[in-house]
């Protein structure tokens, strides 16, 4: 059981399992220069507006319209637990999850909603070629319910889904080079976008042999002054669209932000851009 738990704190855009808390916390410091960076929860006209152009830009606009409808939808129950509208400085947010989870239950039931893998899908399924290929896809338990019930997705995209983010089979190492080397071979397999691009934490799992996963991911795009990152935290936690001056400052983020998610005999997580892991410093 204990090594069930692991998996499950984990598995970084799960919700709540079985009273266990997915191990995202938003109260995890992360060290991002908030001289330059800004958020936002969109909950402001501006913001969502400023954002779709944003990514309409770069992405199929169908798409980027089903991500919109499923922001007001989250928003419209969130918005009062004090998330951000229009962009603002970046200080670690703190999200009141309880309350959160609390509002969405009373209106949705059993639906858990939308997490950080669907929402990125959602947005590049048009904008990158997925191939049929063999898929391991049992740790998307939670984002299959979550797809059939919200009715997200066709069966044929919701069979590229899984495959975009199968666990990738790899070594029994905390050689990060190695499982990199292993993700990267994987992702060989996809086209992915170069203007939209895929930032990835890949997470290294033994439950049940060794594995490597998508624990988070979410969509860069440029934007006039650098760059937008657009994410959903988890099930529960919010969406944040975070504007960042380069590409390294994100990736730092994200690497901060889930650097502790291992655990004994596991390597570290590690951050892709699309098909390559990248060097954080």
């Amino acid at each position: 059981m204990k090594k069930y738990n692991k998996i499950i704190k984990l598995f970084i855009c799960a919700a709540l399992v079985f009273g266990i808390t997915a191990c995202n916390n938003s109260q995890k410091n992360s060290k991002v220069n908030h001289d330059v960076s800004t958020y936002s929860n969109l909950i402001s006209k501006n913001s969502i507006e400023e954002v779709k152009s944003l990514l309409s830009a770069q992405l199929d606009k169908d798409s980027v319209e089903d991500f919109i409808k499923q922001v007001n939808e989250y928003n419209e129950i969130a918005s009062s637990t004090g998330l951000k509208g229009d962009f603002t400085e970046f200080k670690t947010p703190q999200y009141d999850v309880d309350k959160i989870s609390t509002l969405w239950r009373e209106k949705k039931g059993d639906f858990i909603g939308t997490n950080c893998r669907i929402n990125s899908y959602m947005l590049l399924k048009k904008n990158i070629e997925i191939p049929q290929i063999d898929k391991d896809d049992k740790l998307l338990f939670l984002d299959d319910d979550a797809i059939d019930k919200g009715n997200l997705f066709s069966a044929e995209e919701k069979e590229k889904f899984k495959i975009l983010f199968s666990s990738v089979k790899t070594e029994a190492t905390q050689d990060i080079r190695i499982h990199a080397e292993n993700m990267e071979k994987y992702f060989e397999n996809i086209k992915f976008n170069e203007n939209a691009r895929m930032l990835s934490v890949i997470i290294h799992d033994n439950l049940d042999g060794e594995y490597l996963f998508v624990g988070h991911v979410g969509v860069l795009v440029p934007n006039k002054d650098g760059f937008l990152f657009v994410e959903k935290i988890s099930f529960e936690e919010p969406y944040q669209a975070i504007k960042f001056v380069t590409k390294e400052d994100c990736y730092k983020y994200l690497q901060d932000k889930y650097a502790d998610y291992t655990g004994e005999g596991l390597a570290k997580p590690f951050i892709m851009d699309n098909d390559k892991m990248v060097e954080v410093k």
